[in-house]
């Protein structure tokens, strides 16, 4: 690749804060403070499966604007907990009125996030977040963890209604960051919010393979498995 990029974007959530780690640590913690297996003899694992994937499917609704933001913190846990049997309010209350805050408690990176924004922060790129993650819990993800160090600008989809993939997300973050679409480079987990979406902006996409689920593959641009393998394209 001719390096012509000067600015780098990246996506937040399984990108560089590991949202899937964080999650279940949280909610493991909730459950038990909840007695919900003492309770409902439900086991921690059979929850969070179905958890997990209504959780993935609502934010893939989210997406394609096809659901709200209220959508997910009202169904998300209600919906599940009520699929194993579980009608307490005092518990769905407890997980949609605090888990957005707990989480953020517990704040891994993924591996190697930040030893690969040093690395890309002294090479003199410019380094900048796009997510179609909440406007409030973003900016806690990164506040509360080293990435605030090496971020120039951060952009979520909220501001503006609008989601990843809609070009109208990533003309917001290029705006922010004052860059052009042939100089940046977009690095992210999702294939059509991130990289579809990247490329069809006419940014240099990376798609980052972070369930390692080898389902992608592209001659056109970089999939990597970890984020040091940046080290070999920047």
């Amino acid at each position: 690749m001719e390096n012509k990029i000067k600015h780098i974007f990246f996506d937040l959530d399984n990108t560089l804060w590991d949202t899937d780690k964080n999650s279940k640590i949280t909610l493991q913690s909730m459950f038990e403070n909840m007695q919900i297996r003492e309770k409902y003899k439900i086991n921690f694992s059979d929850f969070y499966k179905k958890y997990y994937a209504r959780n993935e499917k609502l934010w893939s609704l989210y997406r394609q604007e096809k659901v709200t933001k209220s959508d997910i913190l009202n169904h998300r846990f209600t919906d599940t907990f009520y699929e194993l049997g579980v009608k307490d309010q005092q518990i769905c209350s407890y997980f949609n009125d605090h888990f957005i805050n707990k989480v953020v408690e517990n704040n891994n990176l993924v591996e190697y996030a930040e030893d690969i924004l040093k690395y890309l922060k002294q090479k003199g790129y410019q380094l900048h977040i796009i997510s179609n993650g909440f406007i409030d819990a973003t900016e806690n993800k990164i506040q509360k963890t080293p990435i605030k160090n090496y971020i120039s600008t951060t952009t979520s989809g909220e501001e503006i209604n609008k989601r990843k993939p809609a070009k109208e997300v990533f003309e917001l973050g290029l705006h922010k960051a004052k860059a052009k679409a042939e100089e940046s480079s977009y690095i992210g987990d999702d294939w059509e919010g991130d990289i579809i979406g990247g490329k069809n902006m006419g940014m240099f996409p990376v798609f980052f393979d972070y369930k390692k689920e080898k389902k992608y593959t592209s001659r056109e641009f970089p999939v990597i498995q970890e984020l040091k393998e940046l080290k070999e394209i920047f």
